[in-house]
């Protein structure tokens, strides 16, 4: 039970945000890498890259730190510097080396109180609270998870936050405080929600799962777990995937599904395989021992074991060790063998006694240190503000006459810079004036270009128009004429008929030329005239839509009546309609209300 809970305070670590995420292409940004200059932006990018690789190519990713490290030095570039100091201790975290991760973490904090860094230094105790739980220090992990919470609400970074929450969360899990774990989850929950942060929603709800778990419901454990394993399937994040199946195959075999638990905790094993984590490898395989014995492979289950005390001894992990000599002394007592089964429970208890007094030693060696160091801090801070004292008095006076001249200096500047800047705005305004002038005067000139245009064309409509009445007239004179003549003639009926078909077809194209052609020129100059005019009045007949078209050109009633072929009083009576429809008070208005359409 206490691996288990320590190896959920190590995750924390590996989803935890210590840098912004980098979510762009990763490919197209290294490509950038060659061609840039050794400059800040190269070594952001640096820093973005290597925290990207940090969980899964070790190499790669302390290749860029070191670029970034080395550019930064002599940039002297000291944010640079605290961050790649800061990822360099959590790419050492990954690979187990916590000595190592921890020095690196500590000049990173030394940098960022320089830098007066609230957000580096939260993300500083969240790494070092983080190492702190996995050796067992829970009380100063504590400490460091709520500096970082306050840290965190001072700038206003909700990522970090949820971070920290999620941190003492788990930290209260490995003490069985499952209430207090559970608020403290939830807590960082809806900052991840509020973040739409799918990868950290996936780790809390698996982390939410392990409450359960711990208080026995276990339906409901496997639940959240299976929602977090499924977040983390689709943004393909392998090494939550892996750790979900962790936690999954555990919970499985507490279930007594045995083979599903086998079944999990073995792909589980292969991703930290590729990942190329011993800790996460030896966890899968002590696992997959316990269900393996519980299927009946004892054989197979005892060489998953003694492969995982292999990797416990290679990270140097005593507590690891401690249990898998517990799971060891389990399936020999299993198999009948209580001699060996007595020797491993003997090897897990020493162990265990030893972490025990180590914890017990440290605590107490802690206490006295910091004691001793308090003293000393004391002593120094007050010989240091003697000192400052003497040191202000002595550069006060030279200060002030440097701080005089400056002021002077500044203020002849600014009066220069201000009667420049007068100069510069009237001129600038002058010529917007020129150009805001010029653009009315050519508004006005194309405005009166278009009108002319249109009176143009309206004249040569009503000129067409007028046109197109004398040759109306002119044919109806002919048509006239063939009629009277056609009464006065002799009575010869072919020639009757014969001049009766001349009189109708000079009738009908007369009627059908005439409006065609008309629209057409009308339709040219006036595009618009007929969709705005049933927009207004869908309900309008023909003749009303040709009357309307007439009045578009201001002719008059006699005018209209030649042209459509109907009586004046036929003329009046369609505008008096039109007008109802168009809801016009008078037939004053009916003029001016077309020619604005």
């Amino acid at each position: 039970m206490r691996i288990k809970n320590v190896r959920l305070i190590m995750l924390l670590l590996i989803l935890s945000a210590l840098i912004p995420l980098f979510a762009e292409d990763i490919q197209e940004e290294e490509k950038k890498l060659h061609l840039m200059p050794d400059d800040t932006v190269k070594v952001n990018l640096l820093i973005r890259l290597s925290e990207y690789h940090c969980g899964s190519d070790f190499e790669k990713a302390l290749l860029y730190l070191q670029d970034a490290l080395v550019i930064s030095t002599e940039l002297n570039y000291k944010k640079g510097i605290a961050q790649s100091f800061l990822l360099h201790g959590r790419a050492y975290y990954y690979k187990d080396d916590y000595p190592l991760a921890t020095q690196y973490l500590e000049k990173s904090c030394k940098l960022f109180e320089d830098l007066d860094d609230r957000d580096g230094l939260a993300s500083y105790y969240l790494a070092a609270g983080t190492i702190k739980g996995i050796k067992g220090n829970l009380l100063h992990a504590m400490e460091d998870f709520q500096q970082g919470i306050e840290l965190s609400k001072q700038t206003g970074n909700r990522e970090l936050e949820g971070f920290a929450y999620n941190s003492l969360g788990s930290l209260n899990l490995s003490r069985s405080e499952n209430d207090l774990a559970l608020k403290y989850y939830n807590e960082s929950l809806a900052i991840a929600e509020e973040l739409n942060d799918k990868g950290f929603i996936a780790n809390l709800l698996t982390n939410i799962g392990r409450v359960y778990e711990n208080t026995g419901s276990y339906d409901s454990a496997l639940y959240y777990m299976n929602k977090g394993l499924e977040i983390r399937t689709k943004i393909s994040n392998h090494r939550g995937i892996a750790s979900s199946g962790i936690v999954i195959g555990n919970l499985l075999i507490k279930m007594e599904r045995y083979q599903d638990a086998f079944d999990i905790l073995d792909k589980a094993r292969l991703m930290y395989t590729d990942l190329n984590d011993d800790t996460g490898i030896c966890i899968a395989l002590k696992r997959k021992a316990k269900a393996l014995k519980y299927l009946g492979k004892s054989d197979q289950a005892f060489s998953d074991a003694q492969n995982a005390l292999f990797l416990a001894r290679k990270i140097k992990n005593p507590s690891l060790i401690s249990e898998t000599y517990s799971i060891m002394a389990d399936m020999t007592a299993h198999n009948g063998n209580f001699k060996d089964a007595y020797h491993y429970t003997l090897l897990h208890n020493h162990l265990q006694d030893s972490l025990a007094n180590a914890n017990k030693d440290r605590i107490i060696s802690e206490l006295e240190i910091q004691f001793q160091t308090a003293r000393k801090d004391d002593k120094i801070n007050l010989l240091q503000q003697q000192n400052e004292f003497q040191r202000q008095n002595n550069i006060l006076l030279m200060v002030s006459f440097i701080a005089l001249a400056v002021i002077l200096v500044l203020t002849l500047i600014s009066f220069r810079l201000k009667s420049l800047a007068f100069k510069r705005q009237q001129k600038l305004h002058e010529q917007e004036n020129t150009i805001r002038e010029q653009e009315n005067a050519l508004r006005k000139k194309e405005q009166q270009i278009l009108k002319e245009d249109l009176e143009a064309r309206n004249r040569e409509m009503a000129s067409k128009a007028l046109e197109m009445l004398r040759v109306t007239e002119t044919i109806e004179s002919i048509i006239e004429k063939l009629s009277e003549f056609n009464e006065t003639s002799n009575r010869d009926e072919k020639l009757t008929n014969s001049l009766q078909s001349i009189v109708s077809e000079l009738e009908s194209k007369l009627k059908n030329n005439s409006w065609n052609e008309f629209e057409r020129i009308f339709n040219n100059i006036h595009s618009g005239f007929f969709t705005k005019l049933l927009e207004s009045c869908p309900d309008l007949t023909p003749a009303e839509i040709k009357i309307a078209a007439l009045l578009k050109l201001n002719l008059n009633t006699k005018e209209m009546a030649a042209l459509t072929y109907k009586s004046e009083s036929g003329i009046k009576s369609t505008r008096f309609r039109l007008r109802k429809k168009l809801n016009l008070n008078s037939d004053d208005s009916l003029v001016p209300y077309l020619m604005q359409l």
